[in-house]
């Protein structure tokens, strides 16, 4: 009779711990349960970023950077149609320090985050804000995402701006155009 080889124990092993594990787990209740997971995405090329957004519940929005133009535009599903049900825009060159006609080949980075700023004054906003970074300065601007569960779900979509909610400027004084 042959013994076993020590690899073929040690997978053995390996095996027997994961089961043993998983029936301790089972039967202690599993341990604490994931309800809801959000993902957010950000990607960027030399002309565009783009992200997505939690906007609320298992609703998500959106959202584009044009490095040329500084517009940031994004729209929101409407669950029931598949349309966009609300749309938004807004032009962060201003919100950056750029003055107008001096944004020579601009970069920026674009990532939502989550946020419980629920309202800004009159504004219902989402549960995510987005940050938009001048690359060059490190400036960055944060927006509330207005939103409004019943006029997402109406037949007409509504459009809105972004509400800029504050600016950070890592370098101190005031954004310089690149």
């Amino acid at each position: 009779m042959t013994m076993p080889s020590r690899s073929f124990l040690a997978g053995l092993l390996t095996v027997a711990l994961v089961a043993v594990g998983y029936l301790l787990g089972e039967r202690a209740g599993g341990g604490p349960r994931v309800e809801k997971v959000l993902a957010m995405t950000a990607l960027s090329d030399g002309s565009f970023a783009v992200c997505t957004a939690p906007i609320e519940g298992n609703t998500e929005g959106f959202f584009m950077l044009d490095f040329e133009t500084g517009d940031l535009s994004g729209g929101v599903l409407s669950p029931a149609t598949g349309k966009f049900a609300a749309s938004y825009k807004t032009n962060v060159l201003k919100d950056l320090g750029f003055k107008a006609g001096q944004a020579k080949n601009p970069h920026f980075l674009l990532v939502a985050g989550q946020a419980e700023l629920r309202r800004v004054g009159s504004l219902q906003l989402a549960q995510s804000v987005l940050y938009v970074t001048d690359s060059a300065t490190g400036s960055t601007v944060a927006y509330g995402i207005p939103w409004n569960q019943q006029a997402g779900a109406a037949v007409a979509p509504f459009v809105a701006e972004l509400l800029p909610l504050d600016v950070a400027r890592p370098r101190g004084g005031a954004a310089k155009a690149p």
